[in-house]
């Protein structure tokens, strides 16, 4: 009897302890509610949806811009590559080609001869595509023949294909068999691109190159004229001149500078020099104005 009182008596405070224990944790308890879990787990998928598009349309705006900077650098990196390729292989063929045409045969050192020739005839009546033909003819049989190549940049030159002329005179340069014509093309093109410290470098190179030309100071006293500087053309002309005393061209320039610059006393000689080279009253009463004008203050 006692046993069965003391039994009851215990399962009677277990009750009671898990009755407080239940008040006590009753908000911990109701959140093992199976509907409020189904909430959180809702709640919780949503916002990782909502994680997961604004990763995506990040890094489809982020991949789109990859996308257009991969394009614009395979684009470079690709024109740089063709025309290193290009450059490249003509070095190649200067370099590798172990028939130069000292020690050909004479009738292919004649057929060479002929071609070059021919080309030039062609340069002459401005029939390019021919000339070119002939020149490409010419490097299949020689391969290091630096005519054709200077011809082939004046022809493209010419045209005003200037990418090409470009390429083949800075090859020239490049193995150090460019001449004034070479020079003069580069500056040309300078010029065209308006990059007129670099026209200004290479026109001063075509002289280097070939010191004795005339047309080489010309081509410097017109480029500095045309930038309005008649003192740095001035030294220029006047060379052209001494070089080829009997040019009215070149004493044309020269006077021209020389009333720019205001010097009566050197327009005035070289006025009386052409004179006697040309005779064309309308321009020579031009410059004797010109002249005239000089002395008024």
């Amino acid at each position: 009897m006692i046993i069965a009182v003391v039994s009851y008596s215990i399962a009677a405070i277990a009750l009671v302890v898990m009755g407080l224990l239940v008040v006590k944790h009753w908000k911990e308890v109701r959140l093992l509610d199976p509907m409020s879990i189904k909430e959180e787990q809702t709640k919780k998928k949503r916002e990782e949806m909502l994680q997961r598009r604004f990763e995506r349309m990040s890094s489809d705006r982020i991949e789109a811009v990859k996308r257009a900077g991969r394009q614009i650098g395979r684009s470079a990196t690709q024109s740089y590559r063709r025309l290193y390729r290009r450059l490249q292989s003509f070095e190649n063929i200067y370099r590798k080609t172990s028939n130069p045409l000292s020690t050909m045969a004479p009738s292919l050192r004649e057929r060479i001869k002929t071609l070059l020739s021919d080309a030039r005839s062609l340069m002459r009546d401005l029939k390019w595509a021919d000339a070119e033909r002939r020149l490409l003819e010419v490097l299949a049989l020689d391969k290091r023949n630096e005519d054709a190549f200077r011809q082939l940049g004046q022809i493209y030159l010419k045209q005003k294909l200037y990418p090409q002329a470009k390429e083949t005179f800075e090859f020239l340069q490049k193995i150090g068999k460019a001449d004034d014509a070479s020079f003069a093309g580069l500056a040309e093109i300078a010029e065209a691109e308006g990059n007129l410290a670099l026209a200004e470098l290479m026109r001063k190179k075509a002289i280097e190159a070939s010191p004795r030309q005339p047309h080489r100071y010309a081509e410097l006293a017109q480029f500095y004229l045309d930038q309005d500087k008649p003192e740095q053309a001035w030294p220029n002309a006047q060379k052209a001149s001494e070089l080829e005393a009997g040019s009215a061209k070149y004493l044309e320039l020269s006077l021209e500078t020389a009333i720019l610059l205001g010097d009566q006393e050197e327009a005035r000689a070289r006025y009386n020099r052409l004179r006697l080279l040309i005779d064309d009253q309308a321009r020579f009463q031009m410059w004797k104005e010109k002249i005239d004008a000089l002395e008024t203050p």
